[in-house]
């Protein structure tokens, strides 16, 4: 079944009887292990109190007070020409040696390197991993 709602424009007094893990036709942010937050509203119910991050009592997502909750999705993208600076910003790296048909990054330990045609995929707790592209 597809969502049809996003739990966004859903405020928290109207959510008090909805179990996003139950209602499938309402989108739902994951957490870091990528499970839906059977109810999402909670962080933004803490206006005025004191910023900062805690964990979700719902879901264990780590999230910040007032706030919407945080969506731990995981990313993808294909490095292309056109786009090599911005997904090079994304992940905090750069050409190598100067050539910019090959990105590198990671720390020197465990370093990516993605070419053209590469997707690069960010998972909940923010690891990059590269997906070469198909022969």
């Amino acid at each position: 079944m597809n969502a049809t709602r996003s739990w966004t424009d859903i405020a928290p007094a109207d959510a008090t009887n909805i179990d996003l893990s139950e209602d499938l036709t309402i989108t739902a942010p994951l957490n870091e292990n990528g499970e839906r937050c059977p109810w999402p509203w909670e962080p933004q119910q803490l206006v005025g109190a004191p910023m900062g991050q805690y964990r979700c009592g719902y879901c264990g997502a780590m999230v910040m007070a007032g706030m919407p909750h945080l969506d731990y999705k995981p990313e993808e993208r294909t490095l292309t020409a056109e786009n090599f600076d911005e997904i090079a910003d994304w992940v905090g790296g750069g050409p190598s040696l100067g050539d910019r048909r090959v990105l590198v990054f990671g720390d020197t330990d465990d370093e990516g390197h993605a070419r053209i045609g590469d997707v690069i995929h960010r998972d909940g707790y923010g690891q990059f991993t590269i997906r070469p592209a198909s022969v």
